[in-house]
């Protein structure tokens, strides 16, 4: 099932691409894949992007509801949930669209991790393979072999874009003691910002560079969408 959904269409899209990007670069390949899949997964993005901006615009309003929880927790539970439906926000929307790329990244793991070779039984029959490829990507690393450089690079631009995007989960606290969900918040902006770059450090170092190519152009490319996204949504004012 995953070869047939997943590896197979990345397999013959970078076979596609190889056949028409100079020299047959695979790094060049591997960026136009990611440009791809990042227009694809764009409405996805793009709402997980609309739902922070929207969770620091009602903030305010937030903050009314957890100093209710205090007194009611259900009906505090029933009014978030009323507020969310409202303002047509997902909390969850950003892990989402991280869940949904893992298959992707797993099928680019399989594709490099023996090198990249014709393969039959995966090739679509419109799809030809190119005779010969240029694996050192733009002339600077093989990105079938591993690279601390260019993971050292994806951990760090996963720092940036978790620093920027996780901006909206600071929350300005009123009252005392802090509620489930300042918690919950808390623990998933520390695991944005620290933990998940250096998870994802520690990966592209022991995995093929196309991995951690995959990630910094990903990362490059969620930025813009971030700085894209809130500065049309910059008329939204936050709730009274």
């Amino acid at each position: 099932m995953f070869h047939t959904i997943f590896y197979e269409p990345i397999y013959n899209l970078l076979a596609t691409i190889l056949n028409i990007v100079p020299l047959h670069d695979v790094g060049l390949g591997i960026v136009l894949i990611t440009i791809v899949v990042k227009v694809i997964l764009l409405p996805l993005n793009l709402s997980a992007l609309r739902t922070q901006y929207v969770m620091k615009r009602i903030e305010p309003e937030m903050n009314k509801i957890k100093e209710l929880q205090k007194t009611s927790p259900q009906e505090a539970s029933k009014k978030m949930m009323e507020l969310y439906k409202k303002e047509n926000v997902n909390p969850f929307a950003s892990l989402l669209v991280f869940i949904i790329q893992m298959p992707v990244l797993i099928a680019l793991y399989f594709v490099c991790r023996n090198g990249l070779h014709a393969d039959p039984n995966s090739l679509y029959s419109f799809v030809t393979f190119p005779e010969s490829l240029h694996t050192v990507a733009f002339g600077l690393f093989d990105v079938t072999k591993k690279n601390i450089y260019i993971a050292v690079i994806a951990g760090i631009s996963s720092y940036i874009l978790a620093r920027r995007q996780t901006q909206s989960m600071i929350s300005k606290k009123v009252g005392s003691g802090e509620s489930f969900q300042d918690q919950l918040m808390k623990s998933m902006r520390v695991q944005l910002l620290y933990v998940l770059p250096i998870i994802i450090t520690f990966s592209a170092a022991v995995l093929p560079a196309a991995l951690g190519l995959y990630w910094v152009v990903s990362n490059v490319i969620n930025y813009l969408q971030d700085v894209y996204t809130k500065r049309r949504l910059a008329h939204l004012k936050p709730l009274d």
